[in-house]
C-alpha cells in the first residue's frame, strides 16, 4: 500500500526552541505578498513555492530537518527572485523582519547576545558574531543597541543561508524544465481518468517548472453523485468504487510521466478538498481525520509510487 512522506520539517526559534514548520502560515504570508504588489492572478504560485521549499528542505543532506526561520525566509526570497517576482520578495523580506533594544560591540558580548536570539547552529552563530563585531568596530562603534546588533546578525545569517541553499535551476536538481497545461494533460488521459475529469470528480493541475509534480484533486461529493450512491454512503459501498478510481489515477499518472522526459518519478500529490463535507453530508458521519485517511488510503492503493503530499482541504 502506498505510504505518504512522514518526514516533518522543524523550525528553530530565536530562543532556541523547536517547533513544527507551518506550511499553511507560510503560504498565507506569500499570498499576502502577491496581493500587496497587485499580483492577484499570480497568487496561486504561493502553493507551488511552499511545495518546492518543502521538497528541497526534506531532501537536505542534514541529519535532521531543522532549520532557522532566517534560512526558510532566505530560501523563499531567493526563489521568488529567481522565478521573476522581485517585488513580492521585497514585501516578503520586509514583513519578515521582527521588531526587536546599548551593549559593548566586542566579539564576546555580541556572541553572548546572539546565542539566545539566533536560531542557527553554535558554529554559525560564533561566525556571525565575529562578522557583526568587526562591522561595528569598523564604524568605530564601541557600543550599539541590541536591535542594531540583531538586525546586523540577521543580515549576515541570511547571506550565509542564501549562499548555502540551492539557487535557481539548482533548487530542484535533476528535474527537467518542462511544462504541461491542464488541457495538454487532458489530451493524454486514457478513458477512465478522462471520465472522472468530465464528471467534475477529478482535476489535474498543469506541470510547472517551479515544482514539477503530478497534482490530483479528487472531489468526493461529485464522486458519490457520479456513482449514484444512496445516502448514507457506507464504507463497504464506496470502497470498491474508490479502488477503481485509484486505478484511474495511476493510469493518469503513468500517462503524464510518459509524456515527460525524466529519468525518475515526479512527486505525486493528492488533495481531497471536500472529504469532511462528504463524511458529514453523504456518509452521515462526523468529520473524522482517521476515517478520511482510511478512504484516502483506499483511493491511493493502486498508485505505483510514494505519495509525496496528501491534503484534506
Amino acid at each position: 500500500m502506498v505510504q505518504t512522506v512522514e518526514k516533518q520539517i522543524f523550525l528553530r526559534d530565536s530562543d532556541g526552541g523547536i517547533t513544527p514548520f507551518d506550511a499553511g502560515q507560510l503560504q498565507t504570508r506569500l499570498v499576502g505578498g502577491f496581493l500587496a504588489t497587485g499580483l492577484r492572478e499570480e497568487s496561486f504560485m504561493s502553493e507551488e513555492i511552499v511545495l518546492a521549499l518543502e521538497y528541497t528542505l526534506l531532501n537536505s543532506p542534514r541529519r535532521e530537518p531543522v532549520f532557522s526561520r532566517s534560512e526558510i525566509d532566505a530560501a523563499v526570497i531567493r526563489l521568488l527572485e529567481n522565478i521573476g517576482f522581485p517585488e513580492v520578495a521585497h514585501v516578503f523580506r520586509r514583513n519578515g523582519h521582527e521588531k526587536l533594544l546599548r551593549i559593548a560591540t566586542d566579539p564576546v558580548t555580541v556572541a553572548g547576545l546572539l546565542s539566545s536570539h539566533l536560531g542557527c547552529s553554535p558554529e554559525r552563530a560564533a561566525h556571525i558574531a565575529e562578522l557583526v563585531s568587526s562591522a561595528l568596530q569598523k564604524l568605530e562603534l564601541t557600543s550599539a543597541t541590541p536591535h542594531l546588533v540583531l538586525e546586523l546578525s540577521r543580515h549576515y545569517e541570511r547571506d550565509l543561508a542564501e549562499n548555502e541553499l540551492p539557487a535557481g535551476e539548482e533548487f530542484l536538481p535533476g528535474i527537467p524544465q518542462q511544462t504541461l497545461t491542464r488541457q495538454e494533460i487532458y489530451a493524454l488521459l486514457p478513458p477512465e481518468p478522462k471520465e472522472l475529469v468530465d464528471a467534475g470528480v477529478l482535476r489535474i493541475n498543469g506541470i510547472t517548472t517551479l515544482f514539477p509534480s503530478v497534482r490530483f484533486f479528487f472531489f468526493m461529493n461529485d464522486f458519490a453523485r457520479m456513482k449514484k450512491l444512496s445516502y448514507p454512503v457506507t464504507e463497504l459501498e464506496i470502497e470498491p468504487h474508490l479502488h477503481n478510481a485509484g486505478n484511474a489515477l495511476e493510469q493518469a499518472r503513468q500517462a503524464i510521466s510518459g509524456a515527460l522526459r525524466h529519468p525518475g518519478e515526479l512527486p505525486c500529490c493528492l488533495t481531497l478538498p471536500d472529504i469532511f463535507d462528504f463524511l458529514e453530508s453523504c456518509a452521515g458521519s462526523t468529520p473524522d481525520q482517521k476515517l478520511a485517511a482510511e478512504l484516502a488510503s483506499v483511493l491511493t492503493g493502486a498508485l505505483d509510487c510514494e505519495l509525496y503530499h496528501l491534503a484534506f482541504d
